[in-house]
């Protein structure tokens, strides 16, 4: 399989034509979005389907469907379990694990009126439910990610999708990340998706691969599970990007690679199991 070269690429990312692309059955959960996980009856697709999401390809909406699938593939979901979301707005995987745990807690800032951290889902969380759910086993809680107010194992699982790349300096991203560590019990399962700067840049608020590793894929706290990172995406994703500045539209479809200047960036996902130490 021939990698496609693009110079402002970095070196861990590999470009490949779309029609190979297309052809490579994906099975790590640790990897990027690509319009490749899109097909029929496909664990994505179903995924996306329950929680009733537009017919578009965006990577929003798989960092939702991946987030699901790999927690249930870990095998961490189930009616006794308890999970934790940190940034968690009012993102649908909350009320689907509503519906499949016991106890489903959700936190953020909540500070934010207009967009998905918005302070109207303390006061109702049912307004932002896309299909019905059980709603007492949904809890909403006002919390900075850097102090988790719960004692330490708390929970079976957790979940961050997009979210932490905003919490602010390096310290308190590694802070947050540790609290995020601190409340799983030993065994229990991290899934962080955040995002990934696919060219040679760096940023205040996006990662770079050398960063993904030494914040989190290096911690000493947890072990990666779910495969080894598989960092291919199709061609066309690179050569046609969603312009942030220059886009009419900018949650065209396929909403997979985003343009800022020269800096091109997409989503990573990670599978991290906490170590029993």
């Amino acid at each position: 399989m021939q990698r496609t070269h693009f110079s402002h690429i970095r070196d861990v990312v590999s470009v490949i034509a779309d029609d190979q692309m297309r052809e490579i059955e994906r099975t790590s959960l640790n990897r990027l979005p690509d319009i490749s996980d899109w097909y029929p009856s496909g664990k994505i697709d179903m995924a996306l389907r329950s929680l009733l999401q537009p017919v578009t390809i965006h990577r929003k909406a798989w960092e939702y469907a991946l987030c699901m699938h790999g927690l249930d593939d870990l095998k961490v979901v189930n009616e006794g379990a308890t999970a934790i979301a940190t940034g968690a707005g009012t993102e649908p995987p909350l009320y689907h694990f509503a519906n499949r745990i016991k106890r489903m807690v959700a936190t953020d800032l909540y500070s934010f009126p207009g967009n998905e951290g918005t302070p109207l889902m303390l006061q109702n969380h049912s307004q932002f439910a896309p299909f019905e759910y059980r709603q007492s086993h949904l809890e909403v809680y006002q919390m900075a990610g850097d102090k988790l107010d719960f004692p330490d194992n708390s929970f079976d699982f957790t979940f961050c999708l997009s979210s932490i790349e905003h919490f602010g300096s390096r310290e308190t991203i590694r802070a947050s990340f540790d609290e995020m560590i601190r409340v799983v019990k030993p065994g229990g399962v991290l899934c962080i998706i955040t995002e990934l700067i696919l060219t040679n840049h760096s940023d205040n608020e996006y990662f770079t691969w050398e960063e993904i590793d030494d914040i989190f894929l290096s911690h000493p706290g947890v072990a990666m599970v779910g495969g080894q990172p598989d960092l291919r995406i199709s061609e066309s994703h690179i050569r046609y990007p969603v312009d942030l500045v220059r886009s009419q539209n900018i949650n065209r479809s396929p909403h997979i690679v985003l343009k800022r200047d020269d800096m091109l960036w997409t989503s990573f996902s990670m599978f991290l199991r906490k170590l029993d130490r």
